[in-house]
């Protein structure tokens, strides 16, 4: 009987695979070449919940479901049906809002005092995100404009009130990753209702895949985990 592949070889397999398609990725977005994108995006995530699962002991079932409705949504906006694409964003909310409670689900304990501190600079970007694309948005465009502002400044919230008060691993990778959820955010929503400038897509792109590996790098390390990735 052939041996098994061990978990650490296995781990940086499907990592590399991670970084691999994520690499496609960016150059599809940059060559505008929905073939390659429809290849490689359906594909990221469930690298990540693969690595998740694979070290973690006990898992954040929060965490899963952020990822299924993320990948739901990856899936969908490969549409280009308005009503499909609708559902994606619906869905892409929705996921972000189960990342906030991933968070706040680990960060429970947190004083109040520091995460509204903390919202205060991201509240000023997407104020400024919405003065600038309020003209383009209407009815449940804006309202999903404003929810998704609001979920990105309260896990920004916890992130930089978190590095305040501990300043240690775990919530440096908290807010690195919510940096980059935020600015992921910030440049589709400059792109699809303010200037549509061709390299922001990719750029974005950019923004969430490193977003999703950081935070990925978040939980393990705060579930304490022996087997890093």
């Amino acid at each position: 009987m052939k041996q098994m592949i061990p978990k650490k070889d296995m781990l940086k397999i499907v990592t590399l695979s991670f970084f691999g398609l994520a690499a496609i990725e960016i150059i599809g977005e940059f060559l505008y070449s929905d073939f390659i994108i429809s290849l490689s995006k359906p594909l990221l995530l469930p690298l990540i919940l693969f690595i998740y699962w694979y070290n973690s002991e006990k898992a954040s079932k929060v965490y899963i479901v952020a990822l299924l409705l993320n990948w739901s949504a990856n899936v969908l906006f490969l549409s280009v049906v308005s009503d499909v694409i609708f559902v994606a964003t619906i869905l892409f909310m929705l996921s972000r809002f189960f990342i906030f409670l991933t968070i706040f689900e680990k960060l429970r304990n947190l004083n109040f005092v520091p995460i509204l501190i903390g919202s205060i600079p991201f509240l000023f970007l997407f104020t400024y995100l919405i003065y600038l694309i309020y003209e383009e948005v209407f009815g449940y465009a804006l309202i999903i404009n404003l929810l998704q502002s609001l979920f990105i400044s309260f896990i920004g919230g916890f992130a930089l009130g978190n590095f305040i008060m501990k300043n240690d691993e775990a919530s440096k990778y908290l807010l690195a990753a919510a940096l980059c959820f935020a600015l992921n955010i910030f440049a589709l929503g400059v792109k699809y209702y303010y200037l549509d400038l061709g390299f922001l897509k990719p750029v974005a792109m950019i923004f969430f895949i490193a977003g999703h590996f950081i935070f990925l790098r978040f939980m393990i390390i705060s579930e304490r985990e022996k087997i890093i990735v």
